[in-house]
């Protein structure tokens, strides 16, 4: 398992100046991502925060914490924003679906349906998805490399301390 850091500076940006709706919408995605696959891991907790984190009052938060306990959200529908920063929004919603190093075929569904409410180009969704898996395989295999240099660091510092 790997550990995926959310780029909390582009999502600031991202959601600072948009509408409520647009905000709780994202939420209600995120959330629904999250819970898709009928376990929520600990990777997920972080996307979790980060729905959190656009909404306005304590009274929001405990209704959603509620209704993901529950597994009781709201389906995601049609919304009605700039074609730009759809894209943009959808990226972000790719990233969260695989934060916990796979994309199961319930978040993968739920994905493409989130972009469909974004009024995304088909092929777009699909390339993303593609995109968003590779990621997550090369995050997979740094992860590796990098335990696989620690390793071999130790090796050379435990042959200097023994001899």
């Amino acid at each position: 398992m790997y550990k995926l850091q959310l780029d909390r500076d582009f999502s600031q940006d991202l959601f600072s100046e948009s509408s409520k709706e647009l905000r709780h919408w994202v939420v209600n995605a995120i959330a629904n991502i999250v819970v898709a696959d009928g376990i929520i891991e600990k990777h997920e907790f972080v996307a979790l925060q980060e729905a959190i984190g656009h909404l306005d009052s304590k009274e929001e938060i405990i209704d959603l914490m509620k209704r993901v306990k529950e597994r009781n959200l709201l389906e995601v529908k049609k919304i009605k924003i700039d074609p730009d920063l759809s894209l943009k929004i959808f990226f972000y919603l790719a990233g969260i679906a695989v934060i916990d190093g796979s994309l199961k075929k319930s978040e993968a569904e739920l994905l493409k349906k989130c972009g469909n409410c974004l009024s995304l180009d088909v092929d777009f969704i699909r390339a993303v998805i593609s995109w968003s898996v590779k990621q997550m395989e090369i995050n997979r295999k740094l992860t590796q490399d990098l335990k696989t240099s620690n390793s071999h660091r130790n090796s050379i510092i435990e042959s200097i301390i023994m001899s």
